[in-house]
């Protein structure tokens, strides 16, 4: 019914190499600047000061570090950051959630306000959807 040919094989592994790549550029450098952070003490600061907010939504001081870098850089830099950091499965599906509304803003915002959408507009539901998402999970989830 359907042949796989050495052809369809090649083009496979070479379309999927390319994009190992791709994701690699960003998560591998991500999941090394945490782990340098970590080894430095700075994560332990950064943490510190946001763990007061993370836990308004049931989240580690360490979550903003996902956030943020989800937030602003873009999903697979989140996912970096989750790899190096030591998450609970609650944790990352509330960050996952978050993200899932509102990621990669200095690329998305401007590509939205050339589409004709207003900025502000657009970041305030985004983020407010992914905050109030968050509260949410944080306060259901056990």
């Amino acid at each position: 019914m359907f042949e796989v040919t050495g052809k369809m094989v090649w083009k496979g592994t070479k379309t999927g190499l390319h994009t190992t790549w791709e994701l690699a550029k960003v998560v591998v450098p991500t999941a090394i600047v945490v782990a340098v952070f970590r080894a430095s003490g700075i994560l332990d600061i950064i943490t510190a000061f946001f763990a007061p907010y993370m836990g308004l939504f049931g989240l580690s001081g360490e979550a903003a570090i996902v956030l943020f870098s989800g937030y602003f850089v873009n999903l697979y830099a989140a996912a970096g950051s989750i790899m190096a950091l030591s998450l609970t499965l609650k944790e990352i599906t509330i960050c996952a959630v978050m993200l899932g509304f509102c990621h990669s803003l200095l690329v998305e915002l401007p590509i939205s306000q050339k589409a004709g959408s207003p900025m502000g507009y657009i970041f305030l539901v985004r983020l407010g959807c992914s905050l109030a998402m968050g509260w949410l999970l944080g306060v259901v989830l056990p």
